[in-house]
């Protein structure tokens, strides 16, 4: 069955079922983002101050260690977490915490977790490949696994599912599709649509399993693409330890041959990951 075909499939099996919206804010914000290169920092600090979880999310990560500046003072406001974080930045990482903040009941835990888990390590990462930034590596990792938390709450019984497709990165996906015909990858890009989404984004979430990294010929989504992967194994490391098998040191060492990201690099984030210091 070609893309295609699942994509169509997937919006059969989706029919009467409602894949969830964007919050208001992130509507008006949205709105903003489209006419103005440069929006009014009150009127969008406004917006994000009636959403308290969005806030109070937004705060948080500003002040992560991926995000804050060297030397800065730890961020208190929503307007110093713009000032902190600058617009662009901003612009990504509230659609990526909008997304976090609509889910929480929507899935088991332990794909909540990995997701945001998965989403912290990739922002970490970019700051060693060239030309990706911060936000949008967390963004892609907020929404990479969309699908799959769609398919949890279309179809339940998912958790075994998605951790074959963690421990078995290539062949688990195969089985997740002779299931249930259509990859999480699929759902994803219904997600990316319904936020809409930056293209490359849908790309991500679409291709976050690809073996052949060389297929996909856009350097930044393909430099995303093994990001993703990279984090994963990461993440998968630390959670399921030995447990760990060939495909996942297969994905291990393609990511690192496309990223070129020193060894030493990958075992602080590692050990930052285990101390839990990258939230």
């Amino acid at each position: 069955m070609d893309l295609k075909q699942q994509i169509q499939l997937a919006q059969s099996q989706l029919a009467g079922f409602e894949v969830p919206p964007l919050p208001a804010e992130l509507l008006k914000l949205q709105a903003i983002f489209q006419t103005t290169e440069f929006p009014e920092l009150s009127e969008v600090a406004e917006i994000i101050g009636q959403n308290t979880v969005l806030t109070g999310e937004l705060i948080r990560v500003a002040n992560q260690s991926q995000f804050l500046r060297k030397g800065s003072d730890s961020v208190q406001t929503i307007k110093g977490a713009i000032d902190s974080l600058g617009m662009t930045k901003l612009k990504n990482l509230v659609f990526g915490l909008g997304f976090k903040a609509q889910i929480p009941e929507l899935a088991f835990t332990e794909l909540m977790e990995h997701t945001l888990d998965v989403a912290n390590v990739a922002a970490a990462l970019s700051h060693w490949v060239e030309g990706i930034q911060a936000d949008e590596a967390y963004l892609a990792g907020v929404f990479h696994n969309a699908g799959a938390i769609i398919m949890e709450m279309k179809f339940g019984e998912y958790r075994s599912t998605f951790f074959n497709t963690l421990t078995n990165c290539y062949s688990g996906l195969s089985k997740e599709i002779e299931k249930y015909q259509v990859s999480h990858g699929v759902y994803g890009l219904l997600v990316a649509k319904k936020w809409r989404l930056d293209s490359r984004y849908a790309q991500v979430m679409l291709m976050h399993h690809q073996r052949n990294l060389a297929v996909i010929k856009d350097d930044h989504v393909r430099a995303l693409v093994a990001i993703i992967q990279l984090a994963n194994v990461l993440v998968s490391e630390v959670s399921f330890d030995s447990y760990i098998g060939q495909e996942v040191r297969e994905m291990s060492a393609t990511t690192r041959e496309e990223l070129l990201i020193d060894g030493d690099v990958i075992d602080e984030i590692r050990t930052a990951l285990l101390s839990n210091s990258l939230v």
